[in-house]
């Protein structure tokens, strides 16, 4: 019998790649499958069913049904760290644009990531599962991706208005930007009823952007009496974050 001269790849491990793609199916299953029913009703043979696995692959890849559940919340994270990772570079980015239109631009970003993006639904029904729950899933989540776009943006405003980041005012202000932000992708039915749209198209979307942008203004900028609530930062001369305060206060920035 003839060899052949082909040669194999011997940093190809194909017993690696099938388990990674196993891996990435139980995933997959276990983030509709616990989104729609749950953790507690999310039972090892309905995932391993919807998974199209056996059931010893539970415990053979992930060591039971729980640590299957905070990966499925982990893949969520890293996929959408990926995401928002690049718009708080660009937020932090001090050498580029004024403060006022990176905060806008992040904004707009970070919209179109969580309202406009292709994610699947089951992705946005997991998060509200765990995030109803408040469980290590939610942690994982916000902690990695809301949490760290929340702080940046969070200080930008504070540097750009003149207000100390810890300010409970502040937090307000950008905890509601956000929550409206997120609200729009996790209660997306509500708010296309109160709409009275059938769907989100980009026209609608585009819209949408201008409406939540112009909220962020009003409470980061524009309101009379958003900057003297927030408490000031500490600043050594009339130059500081403190003096640039009224400057900022009722600035639109261009679109």
């Amino acid at each position: 019998m003839r060899q052949s001269n082909a040669k194999v790849d011997p940093t190809i491990d194909g017993h690696a790649i099938r388990s990674s793609e196993t891996r990435a199916k139980m995933i997959e299953a276990a983030i509709e499958v616990f989104g729609t029913v749950g953790y507690e009703a999310a039972s090892t043979r309905v995932l391993v069913e919807r998974a199209g696995v056996n059931l010893a692959a539970i415990p053979y890849h992930f060591g039971g049904k729980r640590k299957l559940y905070i990966a499925a919340a982990q893949s969520l994270a890293d996929y959408a760290r990926k995401q928002v990772d690049p718009i708080i570079a660009h937020l932090r980015d001090a050498e580029t644009k004024d403060p006022v239109v990176r905060i806008d631009e992040a904004v707009s970003s970070f919209f179109h990531l969580i309202v406009g993006g292709p994610e699947p639904q089951a992705w946005v029904t997991f998060f509200v599962r765990c995030e109803h729950d408040a469980d290590d899933a939610f942690r994982i989540i916000y902690n990695e991706v809301i949490a760290r776009f929340e702080r940046a943006l969070k200080q930008t405003v504070a540097e750009a208005a003149g207000c100390d980041a810890t300010d409970e005012t502040l937090r307000m202000q950008v905890a509601l930007v956000l929550a409206s932000i997120i609200s729009f992708r996790a209660l997306r039915n509500t708010t296309l009823r109160i709409l009275g749209w059938d769907e989100f198209n980009p026209s609608r979307l585009r819209r949408l952007d201008m409406t939540i942008k112009d909220l962020a203004r009003s409470e980061f900028f524009s309101s009379p009496a958003a900057v003297p609530a927030c408490r000031p930062a500490a600043s050594s001369n009339g130059s500081g974050p403190s003096a640039r305060a009224g400057t900022l206060a009722g600035r639109t920035p261009r679109r």
